[in-house]
């Protein structure tokens, strides 16, 4: 079914979408787990709610051994799904000939810019119209950055704009009609608190009226560049005729944070609204938890702005603004999970960022028709990625049908899905295709000009060889003895011996071999050092583990 299909289908079943505001976030230490390491360990959200209606199947995933060690695994090898399920359609492996390129992620559509160029790094269904949920607020605070020259002007709320569904997100307590307040103040609510009724008082504010906001809105984004982009309102309340795309959607971020004062808005952690007319202080911050600490990015990324958003026919909608060493990105994901919607934006940043810096390879599967077999227990991923969500888990001796490599990860078919597992933890049938240990690092192709210039070279160095050879040919043959003094030494018949062989011989190829033996040490205290780190990971598991079961 198409995504205008599913929409339809989810808006006869709910007459009044929540925005369901600020998803809960993972631990605030979300480096990069081993395959091996435990599911908090692995940077994913759980859902309060999901996770007590399905609390059991979690217990009983968790003693069946979902990272069991050899020891502890079953004779017969068991894959267990993720208990967490999702209402929304699985992704497909990206389809480059549609022009998407990038890692498979949970969510159905996304974009990632280069945020100085506007060039499209990575993108899955870029162009593919969606429902924005609450990312429409972005349009919505720059068009009132633009367009009110006093943020300090008082507003008071109308009763058409308190008027919205009463199950909707808003400030806390919700503003009350005649409630007086400044534009800044109904700004960062809106932004920050994802506050609806803010959003509408600032439409009406700002255009007079809901509808002719929205024009305004419609017609700032078709000056922006936006083709495939319709809004209905200044809040992003659900409407079947409410939609954008990836693509159109990173293009408004990014013209937004072109904005000065956007940019200050994006970087507030905390703000207060004061006593008004009818309610006491409000504080809030912002709801995009990388933002507000609840998700740390990559180290080194800083991210700078963005928006979050969220309705049954939306799914989980995240745009974020990030810049690492003075490279600047804008990236939009849509219809994600409330339990990868996070995981998913570490796995753009990674990939753009290590793309940018060469630090992994172009993404180019080879395709592979194989069987591998699982070393041990291990964690079955949506994307090529250990920031990537769990989907299943598997006990050693598991067998899965592999179809492709990249880099240190294999995509394999499980239950006729697409997913990926780590190179180094599979065994395969086939004896080509050996395991991945160590990180790829990509060096760019040279250039003509350097391909020219290093065979120039490479013919200079024989020519010099040569005369060399010439040099020496002749000397021998007139005679001449250009050894020095005492070099020559008689052998027991009296003849004259060669010169003393260089020790150049005997160096060169033992400084060849002891680099080898050095490389071979270094590459095997590694992997000492990791088979070590991944016991003790297992072994702390394990402990955890009993000590629950007890």
């Amino acid at each position: 079914a198409s995504h205008q299909e599913e929409s339809k289908t989810s808006e006869t079943a709910v007459d009044s979408p929540k925005e369901e505001e600020n998803p809960p976030a993972p631990p605030a230490d979300s480096s990069a787990p081993s395959p091996e390491s435990s599911p908090s360990e692995a940077g994913e959200e759980v859902n309060p709610a999901e996770e007590s209606a399905s609390s059991s199947e979690t217990a009983a995933s968790s003693e069946s051994g979902a990272e069991a060690s050899s020891e502890t695994s079953s004779s017969e090898p068991e894959t267990t799904r993720n208990p967490r399920e999702t209402q929304y359609p699985e992704n497909t492996v990206v389809d480059e000939a549609l022009g998407d390129y990038g890692p498979d992620i949970r969510a159905d559509t996304y974009c990632v810019l280069d945020g100085d160029t506007g060039e499209v790094l990575m993108s899955c269904g870029k162009d593919k119209k969606m429902y924005p949920a609450s990312c429409t607020k972005i349009m919505t605070a720059l068009l009132v950055l633009e367009n009110v020259k006093d943020l300090n002007d008082t507003l008071t709320f109308t009763k058409t704009a308190i008027n919205i569904d009463p199950s909707s997100s808003t400030l806390e307590p919700k503003a009350m009609t005649g409630e007086t307040m400044t534009v800044k103040d109904a700004l960062y609510g809106m932004f920050l608190k994802s506050a609806n009724e803010c959003g509408a008082m600032l439409g009406e504010y700002v255009g007079g009226s809901e509808e002719a906001f929205a024009e305004m809105m419609n017609q700032r984004a078709a000056e922006i560049g936006c083709v495939n982009t319709h809004f209905m309102n200044a809040y992003g309340i659900h409407h079947p005729e409410h939609y954008t795309t990836a693509y159109d959607l990173a293009l408004i971020l990014r013209e937004a944070m072109k904005n000065e004062a956007f940019r200050e808005l994006n970087a507030t952690k905390s703000y207060t609204i004061p006593v008004t007319n009818y309610n006491a202080p409000r504080t809030f911050g912002p709801g995009h938890q990388m933002l507000n600490g609840g998700v740390q990015p990559q180290e080194g990324i800083t991210v700078i702005g963005g928006k979050t958003g969220s309705t049954p026919q939306a799914g989980k909608c995240l745009t974020t603004a990030a810049e690492k060493d003075g490279f600047y990105t804008v990236s939009t994901l849509m219809k994600s999970d409330g339990a990868n919607m996070y995981a998913d934006e570490l796995v753009l940043l990674e990939f753009a960022y290590a793309l940018h810096e060469h630090a992994v390879p172009p993404i180019e599967w080879v395709p592979v028709s194989d069987h591998v077999t699982a070393k041990d227990g291990l964690r079955i991923r949506y994307s090529p990625s250990l920031y990537g969500g769990v989907d299943y888990t598997c006990d050693m001796g598991s067998v899965f049908e592999r179809t492709g490599i990249y880099g240190e990860w294999s995509r394999i078919i499980v239950d006729d899905h697409v997913r990926y597992v780590a190179t180094a933890f599979v065994d395969s049938d086939d004896p080509e295709h050996v395991p991945v240990t160590e990180a790829y690092v990509y060096v760019e192709p040279e250039t003509e000009e350097e391909t020219e210039k290093a065979a120039a070279e490479e013919e200079n160095s024989e020519e010099d060889e040569s005369e060399e050879g010439s040099s020496a040919s002749g000397n021998s043959e007139t005679g001449e003895d250009k050894s020095e003094p005492g070099e020559d030494c008689l052998e027991e018949g009296g003849t004259k011996k060669d010169k003393a062989l260089n020790p150049l011989v005997f160096i060169i190829p033992g400084s060849v071999i002891a680099a080898a033996v050095t490389a071979w040490a270094v590459v095997f205290v590694r992997r000492e050092r990791e088979i070590k780190r991944r016991r003790e990971l297992r072994k702390k598991h394990r402990e955890e583990n009993s000590g629950r079961r007890g």
